[in-house]
C-alpha cells in the first residue's frame, strides 16, 4: 500500500486556500447595502488629482463612485489598473483607488481582506462588491445598470456617450 501522507498533505493545503479565498469574498460581498463609512467620503474627497467640479459630493447621500482599493506589492491589483483607468476616463470624478496601508483603519472598518477590492456606491450605499480581478466589460456592465442617470464620456471623442443598457 503505497504511502498516502504527501497527497493527503496536498489536498488539505488546497481545501485551506480555498476556504480562504470563499471567507474573504463572502465577508465582503457581506457590506452589500450598508451605508458607506463617513471614513470613505473623507478619503474620496482628500484623494489626490481627484476631479471634484465634476463630483462634488457633500455628504453620503449623493455619492455615486467606484473606489477601488488596492495594495501596491499586489500583481492583481496591476492587472487592474488599466480598466480601472479606462473606467475613470468615461466616469470622470468617480473612480478613487485607494491603497489599504495608506487608509488601514477604513480597510479594517469595511472588513477588507484581498486586494483589490472594489466598492460600488450608489446614493452613499454599496450596492455590490467586486474581489479579485474582474473584467472590465462586467465593470462596465454594473456601472450602467447602477448609476443609469450618469451618462459616461466617449473615450474617443470626448463627447457623452449614450449608455448602452444590456437587455
Amino acid at each position: 500500500m503505497p504511502d498516502m501522507t504527501v497527497p493527503a498533505v496536498l489536498f488539505a493545503l488546497v481545501l485551506l486556500i480555498l476556504l480562504g479565498q470563499w471567507l474573504v469574498v463572502r465577508r465582503a460581498k457581506s457590506m452589500r447595502g450598508q451605508t458607506v463609512p463617513e471614513q470613505l467620503v473623507h478619503a474620496c474627497q482628500s484623494t489626490e488629482g481627484s476631479d471634484h467640479s465634476v463630483n462634488s459630493f457633500e455628504d453620503r447621500s449623493d455619492m455615486n463612485v467606484l473606489v477601488a482599493f488596492d495594495a501596491p506589492n499586489c500583481g492583481a491589483c496591476r492587472k487592474m489598473a488599466p480598466a480601472l483607468a479606462n473606467i475613470a476616463e468615461r466616469y470622470p470624478g468617480r473612480v478613487f483607488c485607494l491603497s489599504v496601508l495608506e487608509h488601514r483603519e477604513l480597510a479594517q472598518t469595511l472588513r477588507i481582506m484581498g486586494t483589490p477590492t472594489m466598492l460600488l456606491v450608489r446614493n452613499g450605499q454599496i450596492v455590490e462588491v467586486f474581489v479579485g480581478i474582474t473584467p472590465l466589460s462586467r465593470l462596465l456592465q454594473r456601472l450602467q445598470l447602477t448609476w443609469p442617470e450618469i451618462v459616461p464620456v466617449d473615450t474617443s471623442s470626448g463627447k457623452l456617450e449614450k449608455p448602452v443598457i444590456p437587455v
